[in-house]
């Protein structure tokens, strides 16, 4: 009986190609539907995103909104499996200044954890599509999800600004439910079902990020 962690990862990128830009992204309909930052992966041939156990998957751009900075991919990949439920939920109304959250992403090639704060409900130049949040991130955290204390997302990490040391801003989570409409609207064949309540509520934080992180990836564009 073959052991999983003797089993050769796939390399699923295209050969001899360098990686344009890479960032997080993360599912939210257990199909293999997933969002990140539209500036990730606009103008790619190709989209591959990786696992935390290094996996890699193929995908197909679904939907891009520049306005929104908000992208959705969708796995195209017999290796995938998909998941009956997803452990969070997508919270609406965003979060209150100070309250705690946390972030997960890919600022390099493992998964890294983060948290913080809510610091403005508006962002760059009182931008209402997005908030502040006083976490440290880089450009691989774009497009990696903004946790309250409940598992509940409330945002979408955004480095596309300019910014001083400190000041992130992330993208209101209300702007995934109109591009979720919109992708829907347009093609009857797709079907979107976004997760509305956290399972992970009430949970110790390490357990809270345990269930989470197999639901959060590392996108490569190329």
């Amino acid at each position: 009986q073959q052991v999983e962690s003797d089993k050769i990862i796939e390399d699923k990128s295209p050969n001899n190609t360098p990686i344009k830009s890479g960032g997080t992204g993360f599912l939210k309909d257990g199909k293999g539907y997933l969002v990140t930052n539209a500036h990730v992966v606009s103008g790619s041939s190709t989209v591959v995103v990786q696992n935390n156990k290094g996996q890699e998957f193929r995908t197909a751009i679904v939907h891009i909104n520049n306005v929104n900075d908000i992208a959705i991919l969708k796995i195209d990949d017999s290796d995938f499996k998909p998941l009956f439920t997803l452990p969070y939920g997508l919270k609406r109304s965003g979060a209150d200044l100070g309250e705690p959250l946390f972030t997960l992403g890919y600022p390099r090639e493992e998964i890294v954890y983060n948290e913080g704060y809510m610091s403005a409900r508006t962002g760059f130049n009182g931008d209402t599509l997005t908030c502040q949040v006083g976490v440290s991130a880089n450009p691989g955290n774009s497009g990696g999800p903004v946790f309250n204390k409940n598992g509940e997302i409330i945002g979408i990490i955004n480095t596309r600004q300019e910014q001083a040391e400190g000041v992130v801003f992330a993208i209101n989570s209300k702007n995934i439910f109109s591009s979720v409409d919109s992708v829907m609207k347009d093609s009857s064949s797709i079907s979107i079902r976004l997760p509305l309540s956290s399972s992970v509520k009430g949970i110790d934080r390490v357990q809270q990020v345990k269930k989470i992180s197999d639901c959060v990836f590392m996108v490569k564009s190329y």
